[in-house]
């Protein structure tokens, strides 16, 4: 398990709580912490607002989406900037908005949502272009938006599979 880097005890209020919201919690000091934080995404997802990011509730999917990558962005960047590690191992906002993005506008449903989990995490892992390279970009964009264009590749088989099979 990996432990709070060295400068969490000088860092500000503001960086440590960008921190936790980059790390989702901790949850990426955990062995395979990408899907640790793809994990915690489907749990809120699943039973708190499991209809949130159907179509039926477009501007409130389109609000969340905004909000959890903007702000993933912004804090996976302080993150980076407070312990000096270009993209991190213990960030997983990405994979959270990743998540997020893989069931934008899928019906409600674990048949509709798991799938979309393993799907997100296989294209997250085999980075297929152009996601690779946008890994090289700095800051937080760089550690966020490799994440989300794997994650429509998920949302395209996804609705591909809702479109063919119904």
């Amino acid at each position: 398990m990996k432990s709070l880097p060295p400068q969490w005890m000088n860092a500000t209020w503001t960086q440590k709580t960008a921190y936790l919201i980059s790390t989702t919690a901790c949850t990426g000091h955990w062995p395979v912490s990408g899907t640790w934080g793809a994990l915690a995404a489907w749990a809120l997802h699943t039973w708190l607002f499991p209809r949130a990011l159907t179509l039926a509730q477009w501007p409130v999917a389109l609000t969340i989406l905004l909000g959890v990558t903007v702000i993933g962005i912004l804090c996976a960047e302080s993150t980076e900037r407070l312990t000096g590690v270009k993209d991190d191992p213990r960030v997983n906002v990405d994979e959270v908005a990743g998540y997020f993005w893989a069931v934008l506008f899928l019906p409600a449903g674990w048949q509709y949502t798991v799938p979309a989990f393993f799907l997100a995490r296989v294209f997250d892992i085999l980075k297929p272009p152009p996601a690779y390279r946008f890994q090289h970009l700095p800051g937080g964009v760089g550690i966020m938006l490799d994440d989300l264009i794997a994650s429509l590749y998920a949302l395209g088989v996804m609705h591909g599979i809702c479109y063919w099979f119904g």
